[in-house]
């Protein structure tokens, strides 16, 4: 059977699908699975496919114009999709599922609060929805009245999956590329020769969602210091796709050295046991967090890849914001999930996990 999957977000979002993508090989041999990814995400749908967990892929940011949606259709009505999975929620998703003509469009519903009538509001309404899909998974997305000690957003995405096609309950788990240990390897060659071994290495994250935030140089600053203040700790500080101010304030602060110029790995001279590690893409950033031995991040891609790694994480969330986040924790036990204003002491967590 052909199968089509939205799923045109983030890294994080496509991780925590992949139980659920996973489960149509494990029930139909002959699946041919068609992804539908965005820019923010296409560098690890690539590693999805290369690994043969899905077999095409098209970029939807790459569809930037009303002729180049529509040639798109054309492609996509050429192949008949017994089932449709639309899991960004988006308009656009739904507007060319339903030129593909498929008896089955299942999609998730998110419902949030309406600020002016208190009453809840759906993505798609009820009676759209009823019409339309074949089977839904509705999810309050914004605004979680209490945390829910079980559900996690990966298994909204596995149950609509079930319902869709009458799968029983499976375990929750995401999968894990079979590139990973290539990843880890190649990092590997390149700290060693540092004398940087994984057990007594932290990974600090330092991408742009910090700065969305407006955490100040000084607070990252305190925290690269309190976590380097224990003797046998080494430190691997990366950024993300975009350099940010903040980044160059801290870049400076630390006065690098380059001491790889092809793979752009600088040693602090300010602190001796600060690493900093420049755009790396999403393999070399899995196989940099293969090689340590904690993570801190501010909630992102990296929460979900340390599931799949098993490496204990720091997932540093908004201000009042846990009810909504702990959802889309981490899937595995060794984690603390902490609001920005109570991160403090980070040698706690080196003592918790190392």
């Amino acid at each position: 059977m052909n199968y089509l999957v939205f799923r045109n977000d983030g890294i994080g979002d496509l991780i925590v699908s992949t139980c659920a993508i996973n489960q149509l090989r494990q029930i139909d041999k002959n699946s041919h699975i068609t992804l539908i990814c965005s820019d923010r995400n296409k560098e690890y749908a690539k590693i999805l496919k290369k690994d043969g967990h899905i077999d095409d892929l098209y970029n939807l940011d790459d569809i930037t114009n009303f002729s180049k949606t529509l040639k798109f259709i054309s492609i996509l009505k050429k192949i008949y999709f017994e089932h449709i999975f639309i899991l960004k929620s988006d308009w656009k998703n739904l507007t060319i599922s339903l030129f593909c003509k498929s008896k089955n469009i299942h999609a998730i519903n998110p419902t949030k609060i309406s600020k002016t009538s208190n009453k809840i509001i759906y993505k798609y309404p009820l009676f759209l929805s009823n019409k339309i899909f074949k089977s839904t998974e509705i999810i309050n997305s914004i605004n979680i009245q209490g945390v829910d000690t079980k559900t996690k957003m990966g298994t909204h995405y596995r149950e609509l999956f079930n319902k869709a096609l009458n799968i029983k309950k499976t375990k929750l788990e995401y999968i894990k590329p079979i590139s990973v240990n290539k990843f880890e390897g190649q990092i590997k060659k390149l700290l060693t020769p540092l004398k940087i071994k994984k057990q007594s290495t932290v990974l600090f994250h330092m991408d742009e969602k910090w700065s969305d935030i407006n955490v100040s140089k000084n607070f990252i600053i305190n925290l690269l210091e309190e976590i380097t203040a224990n003797r046998k700790i080494n430190l691997i500080v990366t950024n993300g796709k975009y350099r940010t101010g903040l980044n160059n304030e801290i870049w400076n602060f630390y006065k690098l050295k380059k001491i790889n110029n092809k793979n752009n790995i600088y040693k602090s001279q300010k602190n001796k046991k600060i690493y900093f590690i420049k755009k790396s893409n999403i393999a070399e950033l899995i196989g940099i967090a293969s090689n340590t031995s904690l993570i801190f991040h501010i909630h992102g891609s990296l929460t979900h890849i340390s599931s799949i790694l098993q490496v204990p994480i720091v997932d540093v969330i908004r201000n009042q914001s846990s009810k909504y986040f702990f959802k889309w924790r981490p899937n595995f036990k060794e984690y603390t999930q902490i609001e920005i204003k109570n991160l403090k002491n980070p040698q706690k967590y080196i003592k918790k996990y190392l």
